[in-house]
């Protein structure tokens, strides 16, 4: 009997595709919706995960490394380097919990589908005029054009994380304001060598004008005073490329234009600055389980 007859008769199915097997083990732990996109001819594979919980992110981030799978936010701004490999792009819009936290002083912990509009009408005035429907986590990805030294203006306080490695940290003020431990060996190790690069040539020569001139905010760590160094605010323009943000912890803050300066984006990066953010990228994912950021504004749309 021939090999194929015989497989017919037997039941036996046919050997699946890698991908085909990441996406069928990806709807099995997810309470989410996974939709596989396919690629064009020549691209590798795309799919979506809509997560309903967050334990459904941190699933996914495990099937993708395991997978080989680059794990992206959404509509994130870029411009991103060219994906080599396949891609999960995990949109947070059902992740919307919003909550006011306990205390004197008014603070809310957003988790990263809240959409601009709920967390304006909270009273957090930074988000009035922006685009009412873009996520939380589309915002903090989005370029930052706080003047240097001036991301304190976001209303940042804290960001809840899911490390390229799994590592799930806390990250906020720092130093004598610190009020939660870094708890994770992962970060224990980031942390000083991201002090020494905001302390080299590179971030000097991109704090030399008021506007800062790399994407990634390193001069979160170089605050003008009265601000204190705040963790958190490494985030901020990160553009999904750094980790992925579980929830972020606000407080309200001036509106934008009067707090903000001009950004400046557009047109390339100056050298330092895109060698600057290639070093900041490989201490938070040496291995490239996110995206990355291309180096000039011609990149690609993820």
């Amino acid at each position: 009997m021939q090999p194929s007859r015989r497989a017919f008769l037997l039941g036996r199915r046919p050997v699946q595709t890698p991908w085909a097997t990441f996406l069928q083990r990806l709807a099995l732990r997810c309470q989410g919706t996974v939709r596989d996109q396919g690629g064009l001819p020549g691209q590798a594979p795309r799919a979506v995960l809509a997560p309903l919980r967050e334990a459904d992110v941190v699933h996914a981030r495990a099937l993708c490394a395991e997978y080989g799978v680059v794990l992206a936010l959404a509509d994130a701004e870029g411009p991103f380097a060219p994906a080599a490999g396949a891609l999960l792009r995990v949109d947070p819009g059902r992740l919307a919990g919003l909550a006011r936290l306990a205390g004197a002083a008014p603070r809310w912990r957003a988790q990263p589908g809240v959409p601009l509009a709920a967390l304006a009408q909270a009273g957090l005035r930074q988000f009035d005029g922006l685009p009412g429907a873009m996520t939380l986590a589309q915002w903090l990805a989005a370029p930052a054009p706080w003047a240097a030294g001036d991301c304190a203006a976001s209303g940042v306080l804290g960001v809840d994380l899911l490390l390229a490695d799994g590592v799930e940290e806390s990250l906020g003020p720092f130093g004598a304001d610190d009020v939660q431990p870094l708890r994770s060996a992962t970060v224990q190790r980031l942390v000083p060598a991201l002090f020494q690069l905001a302390g080299g040539e590179l971030a000097a020569a991109c704090r030399g004008a008021d506007r800062w001139q790399a994407r990634y905010r390193l001069d979160a760590l170089a605050p003008r005073a009265p601000a204190g160094v705040n963790l958190a605010h490494l985030l901020l323009g990160h553009g999904g490329t750094l980790a992925w943000v579980r929830s972020v912890t606000l407080a309200a803050a001036p509106a934008p234009g009067s707090a903000r300066a001009e950004s400046g984006e557009g047109g390339a990066w100056p050298s330092h600055a895109i060698a600057l953010q290639a070093r900041i990228k490989a201490l938070f994912d040496p291995h490239g389980r996110f995206p990355a950021l291309a180096a000039g504004p011609d990149g690609d749309n993820l």
